[in-house]
């Protein structure tokens, strides 16, 4: 088990709960339900809300618990070769309200943005700030998301993620035109 850097939290870890906190979140089926949830673009506290309930009660609820369960989970994932991606994700629930959102490092990916006058034109950048991108005829370019799937490139978007990550590497953005899957009959 890693060693926790407790920090300004070192207080509340000395806690009989603090260190069971620690000790949930570095149990293997617990890593496994915070990845997967990551994977799938989610907080990885989500899925391990009724774990803490049931083994903390309501200790977990109170705010340095819940502040010092953020720091827990982030040096967790970090240790399992993830990064911090966003933080604030509303979860809208019991303890936590909020949280963080964690991608893998080796992931690839791109930022994708959309043309507002034109939804099937495209721009793909490599920061979410889209610097390189060039300035949209009409309209203006909207933030979509951070796509990492190559299967949802291709058939969400009709484009090869890892082509055009070459490409944005050398040109500092990629516009696609996605094509039309179905014409009015």
């Amino acid at each position: 088990m890693l060693e926790f850097a407790a920090g300004q939290f070192a207080t509340e870890y000395q806690t009989p709960e603090g260190t069971a906190l620690w000790a949930i979140f570095n149990r293997a089926d617990v890593v496994a339900r915070m990845e997967t949830a990551s994977d799938l673009g989610q907080p990885a506290l989500a899925p391990i809300e009724d774990i803490l309930l049931a083994e903390l009660g309501g200790v977990i609820t109170r705010d340095r618990y819940k502040q010092m369960a953020g720091r827990m989970v982030r040096q967790v994932m970090e240790a399992h070769g993830f990064e911090h991606e966003a933080s604030d994700i509303r979860l809208n629930s019991v303890p936590f309200y909020k949280a963080s959102r964690y991608r893998r490092r080796d992931l690839t990916g791109l930022y994708l943005f959309k043309s507002s006058s034109d939804p099937r034109l495209i721009c793909l950048t490599a920061t979410r700030k889209g610097e390189a991108m060039p300035a949209p005829e009409t309209g203006r370019w909207v933030y979509v998301n951070f796509l990492t799937s190559n299967l949802k490139a291709q058939v969400g978007y009709s484009f090869d993620l890892n082509t055009a990550a070459r490409e944005v590497a050398t040109r500092g953005y990629v516009l696609h035109q996605v094509p039309r899957m179905l014409r009015a009959g």
